[in-house]
């Protein structure tokens, strides 16, 4: 199944809590006419080039851009027709900001160039968002809407550069050290389709590759790679059977920056192509993708 092109811009109705998710791949045809809307637009870019026009001045973005378009601000995309955009775009009320009005005059205008490290969070953000829509489920608005306000503040003290970077981590206890991977082991359920390495994985939670690994696999019973994956892919046969979301828009939700990879992993762990499995998976088979812990884990080393 190929990946539906659109041919001219999504119509937003944003919900009652104000923040509505997209993704949106334009076909070499897309065409916009100029718009202005009460709400903020984020778009991150994920592959292609193009031209976003504020109030007519000329914004170029590529992949892994993110573009800020401002309430109320004229403004029309232009694709490079041998290149055209793919993009997650987030679009919030201002009243999400009521509290904070200045939030909003603090945001850059236009494209916003990111480092590799900086665009890989803006993605998994924006995939997040994402996920908590489709899912639908109890708290998910306010979840969404704690999220955005999240991304709305880094971005703002990113632009005015008073973003704190992280703190070297202190060295803990290993009873502090397990509950630490626990944690993320936990929080994987949901974040599970970030681009995050082992590497960074482990230091994130401060500790070495080695002793990562290690209390990982006894608190999984799985290896970095096998947990993420049969996560991942648990994910992605529930989208199969609850949505008619393309193969390629499914396997990027899940965390996939290409369809082969995705093929690859899927049939690995199913048996089956995607294809296969949308066309005879029932739904009391599904496993819903929550962090798995081992039955019986091994007792925790120093």
């Amino acid at each position: 199944m190929t990946q539906p092109k659109r041919h001219e811009p999504v119509q937003v109705h944003l919900p009652p809590y104000g923040v509505y998710l997209l993704e949106s791949h334009h076909a070499p045809e897309f065409r916009m006419g100029e718009q202005s809307h009460p709400f903020l637009e984020l778009f991150f870019v994920l592959s292609g080039s193009g031209m976003f026009l504020i109030d007519g001045a000329a914004h170029a973005c590529r992949r892994n851009d993110l573009v800020v378009v401002p309430p109320g601000r004229r403004h029309v995309i232009r694709d490079d027709p041998a290149r055209p955009l793919s993009l997650y775009a987030a679009c919030v009320t201002t009243d999400l900001v009521r509290h904070d009005r200045g939030l909003f005059e603090q945001l850059p205008v236009g494209t916003v160039r990111l480092d590799k490290a900086r665009a890989a969070e803006l993605r998994a953000s924006f995939r997040r968002l994402l996920f908590e829509q489709t899912r639908q489920r109890p708290f998910g608005p306010t979840l969404v809407v704690g999220l955005t306000l999240q991304l709305l503040a880094g971005l703002a003290r990113h632009a005015s550069s008073d973003e704190r970077r992280h703190v070297a981590e202190r060295p803990a206890p290993a009873a502090t050290r397990r509950a630490a991977v626990e944690k993320l082991v936990e929080a994987l359920s949901y974040r599970f389709f970030e681009r995050m390495s082992l590497d960074e994985a482990a230091a994130e939670v401060g500790l070495s590759r080695r002793r990562f690994t290690t209390l990982f696999a006894e608190i999984t019973g799985n290896t970095w790679a096998e947990h993420l994956t049969r996560l991942r892919i648990d994910y992605a046969r529930t989208l199969l059977a609850e949505t008619t979301h393309s193969i390629l828009s499914i396997a990027f939700e899940c965390g996939y920056e290409d369809l082969s990879s995705f093929y690859r992993a899927f049939k690995r762990v199913t048996g089956r192509s995607p294809k296969q499995c949308r066309d005879g998976l029932k739904l009391p088979d599904l496993q819903k993708p929550t962090a798995r812990l081992a039955k019986t884990p091994r007792s925790p080393g120093n």
